[in-house]
């Protein structure tokens, strides 16, 4: 991505709820975002195709697409989405933690790399690297979601 479109792109910023408040949703002018790839050739591995299938009803999906920056060291309130969420991260990097089988787990991603969420309950959380981040989210919603975030407790395991 070239810098000088970011500026463009920074105005569908909507996620930053560090401290657990949200922001509304905010839909951008297309002729203000540059034509062509936002991200192109991200590694994103291990992706949950159970959860892509079932947030594809018989009646179709709901898409939300956002840009997220956070500033350096900031991290997102524990939450979950009521679907999928595919990620990639286009400048800086981010943490993201979560549990499985008992334990708290973190990965970090950098530039080109990215990450499924599978929502529906999934508990988990961001923090930016010492540099900030900035990523791309494509959410797979059922039809009808009211919300593409759910704020939500730590787990046990991560609440230490």
């Amino acid at each position: 991505m070239h810098p000088r479109w970011i500026p463009a792109l920074t105005a569908t910023a909507v996620l930053v709820f560090a401290g657990g408040a949200l922001a509304n949703h905010v839909t951008v002018d297309p002729a203000t975002v540059p034509t062509g790839f936002l991200a192109a050739h991200n590694a994103i591995r291990d992706v949950p195709v159970s959860a892509l299938a079932r947030a594809v009803t018989p009646d179709g999906t709901d898409a939300f697409i956002q840009h997220v920056r956070l500033g350096p060291n900031v991290a997102t309130g524990w939450h979950t989405h009521p679907g999928p969420a595919i990620v990639t991260v286009v400048k800086g990097s981010v943490t993201y933690e979560d549990a499985e089988a008992n334990r708290c787990n973190d990965a970090t991603y950098a530039s080109g790399e990215g990450f499924v969420d599978r929502g529906f309950g999934h508990v988990h959380r961001a923090f930016a690297g010492g540099d900030g981040v900035d990523f791309y989210v494509i959410y797979l919603l059922p039809p009808g979601s009211v919300t593409h975030v759910i704020p939500a407790s730590a787990p046990p395991e991560c609440s230490s």
